[in-house]
């Protein structure tokens, strides 16, 4: 496997959990724990993406953890990497794993995965998922599902379900899935030219529509490829409902 970093986006005044990468997981704040998760990869460095220098105090003294301040005004984490590049001086064909900064317990081996994907099949991104085994997820619009072609090309991304079971789905009482679906896991693996150019295009209408990033390489004729985990990854941390139920896990092991 060639070299690839490892790239951590957080913003200090998240809009539904204000200084969430401060708070503490395990005892550790969020940032620093998910930095320590992404270093048990095999990525040459990891560099955290912020936009707040209290975030910045806590990164002090981790090997191999690079700080890089961003704006407090970019839109999403995609735009944070692109200053991130454009202030490293990174090069193009460098291959960075965008890991989100509330992801305390991101698996290194699915860090290892995406990055490796990216690699060995030619697309312009790669990502990953898992089969879905409720119905409750399929319905759900915060579960982003994926279905993708036989060469494991993704096909389309949504919030709806797909693929839409149509005699199934329209029976008053559903007893169980007849087709596979999957649960896509927000991890990214591009170069860092992909990302320079994915920043300089508009927004295009389904990624407004479904409000999925990703879509806009794909209306624009980028290809993201898709493998499959079989160790679905724990959920990252959105409310506080979220962070105490990750303290509880940690508290178990």
């Amino acid at each position: 496997m060639s070299d690839y970093i490892v790239a951590i986006p957080a913003r200090f005044a998240s809009t539904r959990f204000p200084g969430k990468p401060l708070v503490l997981v395990g005892g550790i704040p969020m940032i620093k724990r998910v930095c320590m998760q992404a270093l048990k990869s095999d990525a040459t460095k990891v560099v955290a993406c912020i936009d707040d220098e209290r975030v910045e105090s806590v990164l002090d003294g981790l090997d191999k953890v690079e700080v890089c301040m961003t704006s407090q005004d970019c839109a999403c984490g995609t735009d944070r990497l692109a200053q991130m590049i454009e202030k490293l001086n990174i090069a193009p064909e460098t291959v960075i794993v965008n890991v989100q900064g509330d992801e305390p317990l991101i698996n290194p081996e699915h860090i290892k995965q995406v990055a490796n994907l990216l690699q060995t099949s030619g697309c312009d991104m790669a990502t990953l998922c898992f089969r879905i085994d409720n119905i409750k997820d399929v319905f759900d619009p915060n579960c982003v599902k994926v279905v993708f072609d036989k060469d494991h090309k993704a096909l389309y991304f949504s919030r709806a379900p797909i693929p839409y079971e149509r005699d199934n789905f329209k029976k008053e009482c559903i007893d169980d899935l007849e087709f596979d679906h999957y649960h896509h896991i927000g991890i990214y693996a591009y170069k860092a030219g992909t990302i320079l150019k994915y920043s300089k295009m508009a927004q295009t209408t389904l990624e407004k529509a479904e409000s999925l990033e990703q879509l806009r390489l794909m209306e624009n004729g980028m290809s993201i490829a898709v493998d499959v985990t079989l160790n679905p990854p724990e959920t990252g941390v959105d409310t506080q409902e979220d962070l105490d139920r990750i303290n509880k896990i940690l508290e178990g092991k």
